[in-house]
């Protein structure tokens, strides 16, 4: 048996991996992570009876023979891992020191970890269904802010491009991405723009912002996103 599975509290350039990677090897199964965010589970409450997608309690049990890690470098406790499961990693995040010898690892440094995989779908020719197209297409725009942020390359427009032709629609992804903050986010969105410092180090203005959240029980990146949108730091 093969996975694929990613980061826990999953945005959409996770989710959108994880099925990017399956329609590569449909043989490996999708496992969703016990978390995802808030507007993403909103999406998987419309469309998840259209897509691959298997919840963890629903793998089946057995050895699992490959795993591949998309947009994380980090292992999840899987039953059915063993030392001789063998690792691939496909992130577009600097790769950590420490990673075991024996993992393989495709990287680059894109806007989105997404655009990696839709450029090996559009290498094999692999045809998309629309929904399939959309959910890729906002993969890539909610990590890179519709291509608007720094990090953002001409490789990851050239993926959008590609998932236009396919028949991704912009106007279902328009009703995803940039969500409300929920009151619980709101408080900590304002505690974190009072909180806020500014730095200049070697030439790049740098926001530092401190608060608790014990309180929180949804996502962070959300508010991390709308205060980096608000305030538009270098980091």
């Amino acid at each position: 048996m093969r996975l694929v599975i990613t980061h826990e509290q999953a945005d959409f350039d996770a989710l959108a991996s994880l099925l990017a990677a399956h329609l590569l090897d449909e043989a490996a199964l999708p496992v969703l992570p016990f978390r995802v965010n808030r507007n993403v589970r909103s999406f998987l409450n419309l469309y998840s009876t259209t897509l691959p997608f298997l919840e963890p309690r629903d793998v089946p049990a057995g050895q699992i023979e490959a795993v591949t890690l998309v947009d994380t470098q980090s292992m999840a406790t899987i039953k059915g891992v063993s030392a001789s499961t063998s690792v691939h990693v496909v992130d577009h995040h600097t790769i950590r020191p420490g990673l075991p010898p024996a993992w393989t690892v495709m990287f680059d440094h894109l806007g989105a970890c997404t655009t990696l995989l839709v450029e090996n779908l559009r290498e094999r020719s692999i045809e998309l269904l629309p929904i399939q197209a959309t959910l890729l297409l906002l993969g890539i725009y909610e990590d890179t802010g519709s291509l608007t942020y720094a990090a953002t390359t001409a490789r990851d427009a050239r993926a959008v491009a590609h998932l236009l032709d396919q028949g991704a629609s912009l106007r279902t992804a328009a009703q995803f991405l940039n969500p409300p903050l929920s009151p619980e986010q709101r408080i900590l969105y304002d505690k974190l723009l009072t909180s806020a410092v500014t730095q200049t180090i070697q030439d790049q203005e740098i926001i530092t912002a401190v608060a608790l959240a014990e309180d929180l029980g949804e996502e962070v990146s959300s508010i991390a996103h709308k205060l980096r949108d608000l305030l538009d730091p270098d980091a």
